[in-house]
């Protein structure tokens, strides 16, 4: 956190996403200037002012932490970090059966002490699984179905900060990895989905299994339907996405991540036929999972969360994912994690890229920082924007925080140069109180 950082901005990117001139100067920890005038042209100077700071959406481990560490998890720390990076923050947890519990409790505890004005760069607590279709890379102790005592217990941590959960609607059907484990003591989906979205709890759809792509997409409209009609949020808040095009079925190849493979990339990018996708083929052309949730982000029915770290997805799959959606449709996610281990399983790099991986060779997490997602957007020809909606807008409304923004104590703000290559200063700065 830079609070004694000086600068000067010309123009000011309102969090409705309207770029307005402006005459704004900060300096010995106090605004000098902070005049804010009509929407106009503002790339005289390329830098500008944002009320608000990215946030890491899905992000499983900051510093020496791992967030699926219950016992080791402390929030003060993590928001400490969080504040010193500048940015808002929802940790994303593995959850192990036998800490479900566990769980509870540190929910209460961590409602409890917000409610005091704690941990403000903590927005919430998300959950990846546990019912999971297809585990992958994740944890497999944090892969389980629970019963519907199990899920009441997880729905009781709406009111106290669980903003959604990572579940597969296909987990129990054939081929499922879960298929073996459902008994008649465990509920059906229409259940499941009614039980969180009336918690608040936002369903977000992924880990499919791989053999039935028209029946997962048939369950996906189906959780669609369900929320849209018992959540509290409408339209394209009802519904979330774990990372899209990353383990689901798909029709094409949507990545390159050794130096061998990036070998063919471009013969690759041309097989894939991006300038040839639309709503109308984009089921054809990527799969019947991946194109039924482009297609429900681009009707408004949904918020995709994509990876633009270009490891995960390559990024000029990402930049027509964009251009197809919108970016009022999707956040801009990391899956990052700082430490080796993640939920107990150990993970590992290998040569030519940043991912983690666990030991049977699958792609774990990431490790790049919003920061670097911010960079990588911004170099595929986005706008501020189009940025600041992804990285910052798009995922404050998605948790019902945009809003309150106006009510901290302390207002956040982003300072952007782009002339220096600068993404971003960051500072929490006093109430905006003119001399």
């Amino acid at each position: 956190m830079q609070q004694n950082s000086s600068f000067i901005s010309p123009a000011y990117l309102e969090t409705n996403g309207v770029m307005k001139i402006a005459n704004i100067s900060y300096k010995n920890n106090r605004w000098e200037n902070f005049d804010i005038a009509k929407e106009g042209i503002f790339k005289k100077s390329g830098s500008y002012l944002v009320p608000s700071l990215p946030v890491e959406f899905h992000c499983h481990g900051i510093g020496d932490y791992d967030f699926s560490n219950l016992d080791e998890l402390d929030i003060e720390k993590i928001n400490s970090l969080a504040e010193k990076e500048g940015i808002f923050c929802i940790p994303s947890i593995f959850l192990p059966h036998n800490q479900l519990d566990q769980f509870v409790c540190f929910m209460r505890t961590f409602h409890d002490q917000k409610k005091t004005g704690l941990y403000p760069n903590i927005l919430g607590i998300s959950l990846e699984g546990p019912l999971l279709a297809s585990f992958a890379g994740t944890p497999e102790k944090g892969n389980w179905a629970p019963t519907k005592e199990e899920w009441n217990k997880i729905a009781s941590c709406g009111e106290y900060g669980l903003i959604y959960t990572v579940l597969s609607p296909d987990a129990m059907t054939e081929k499922s990895y879960l298929k073996k484990f459902i008994t008649k003591d465990h509920p059906s989906l229409e259940w499941i989905v009614d039980t969180l979205v009336e918690a608040g709890i936002k369903p977000a759809l992924g880990h499919f299994q791989k053999a039935y792509p028209e029946e997962t997409s048939k369950l996906i409209m189906q959780v669609i339907q369900i929320a849209q009609k018992r959540s509290n949020y409408t339209g394209p808040d009802a519904v979330l996405t774990d990372h899209l095009f990353n383990d689901m079925p798909n029709n094409f190849r949507h990545s390159w991540r050794t130096p061998e493979e990036r070998k063919i990339r471009i013969e690759g990018l041309n097989n894939v036929q991006l300038n040839q996708w639309n709503l109308d083929n984009i089921n054809k052309l990527v799969g019947q999972v991946p194109g039924t949730l482009i297609r429900g982000a681009a009707e408004g029915l949904l918020t995709i969360c994509m990876n633009f770290d270009s490891e995960h997805v390559d990024l000029e799959i990402a930049r027509r994912v964009v251009e197809l959606v919108g970016s009022k449709g999707i956040i801009a996610m990391t899956d990052r994690i700082d430490t080796d281990t993640m939920c107990g399983q150990p993970l590992e790099k290998i040569e030519g890229n940043n991912l983690w991986y666990q030991g049977k060779g699958y792609v774990a997490a990431g490790s790049y920082t919003i920061d670097r997602l911010m960079h990588n957007i911004r170099a595929i020809g986005f706008n501020g924007k189009t940025i600041w909606d992804m990285t910052s807008f798009v995922p404050l409304r998605s948790c019902n925080y945009l809003s309150t923004l106006e009510n901290l104590s302390f207002k956040p703000f982003s300072y952007m140069d782009e002339t220096k290559n600068r993404l971003h200063f960051k500072a929490y700065v006093p109430e905006l109180v003119m001399a």
